[in-house]
């Protein structure tokens, strides 16, 4: 009878052990391709567990992901939340610490532009690029789906999703659709602006503006005459450059600087192409139309 039972034991863990080792097997055999902004397929083998992530936009929806555990580098520039665990800076936005990023041994190296992936795939570095400065609402949706295919985390990014679709309906149902729209001008540095080609310019036509630049291409520089022409009745900015707009004297006989409609924004940024761009957009709808 002891033997018996011994024997039934044994059997049991056997069978575990085996069922372990296939689902183990099943979720290493994972074997799927990302079409990168240059065309070329990467090819995952499995997800990957450590990454150095060179974007904020990534970063922030990775975060939102709840995949914070998987980012073991990213550039100084990205600012993280205060609750965020310590996440190694291997550069910043123009150079790369290669050193320090064959010390951490990353699964994934990714990048928004193309300026690295030489020297890290010479490093035997795996590297995804995906073009987030050229981007438009659309495909920030298209990211947040790529990194739950990259994570296999595909419920928290389709539940993301739905929340970044939910609030950006809310706004444009409330927008006020009219033959006058309320023009913008929106400054970065030294006047250079988005045309209306840009992920910027996407966004004040979705908000149902005339934004002053959108015959431009890209990012353009802006003459103070001209400014001043287009007379904007908003102006919106970030913080290291509404010192030079409100203290330009040649200015001052614009309708937004005289109205004091001037605006840096508080809940978000529209330079960061992630999911949180919405609450920028919700900003700015509420500082036009309520």
């Amino acid at each position: 009878m002891k033997k018996q039972f011994t024997l039934i034991i044994t059997m049991m863990f056997f069978l575990i052990s085996c069922s372990f080792i296939e689902d183990t097997n099943e979720e290493q055999n994972v074997d799927f391709n990302v079409q990168d902004s240059n065309g070329q397929a990467i090819v995952f083998e499995n997800h990957p567990k450590k990454m150095v992530v060179y974007d904020a936009a990534a970063v922030e929806i990775l975060l939102a992901m709840g995949e914070e555990n998987k980012i073991i580098g990213t550039h100084e520039f990205v600012e993280l939340p205060e609750n965020t665990s310590s996440i190694e800076r291997v550069g910043d936005a123009f150079n790369v610490n290669y050193e320090k990023v064959v010390q951490l041994d990353p699964d994934l190296f990714f990048v928004f532009y193309d300026t690295f992936t030489p020297e890290l795939e010479k490093l035997g570095i795996k590297v995804l690029y995906l073009n987030s400065l050229d981007s438009d609402l659309e495909d920030i949706r298209a990211h947040i789906k790529i990194w739950g295919l990259i994570t296999g985390n595909n419920e928290s990014a389709e539940e993301l999703l739905q929340t970044f679709d939910t609030k950006l309906n809310a706004v444009t149902n409330n927008i006020s659709i009219s033959s006058t729209r309320p023009s913008v001008y929106y400054h970065t540095f030294d006047y250079w602006t988005p045309g209306g080609d840009t992920l910027i310019g996407n966004i004040f036509e979705l908000l149902n503006t005339d934004m002053i630049s959108q015959n431009l291409s890209g990012y353009n520089q802006i003459s103070l005459e001209e400014l001043v022409a287009k007379n904007p009745e908003y102006i919106f900015t970030d913080a290291w450059g509404i010192d030079q707009i409100k203290s330009e004297k040649a200015l001052q006989s614009v309708s937004a600087i005289k109205n004091n409609q001037v605006y840096v924004l508080q809940n978000g940024s529209l330079s960061i192409a992630s999911h949180n761009i919405v609450l920028a957009i919700e900003e700015i709808s509420s500082i036009i139309y309520e």
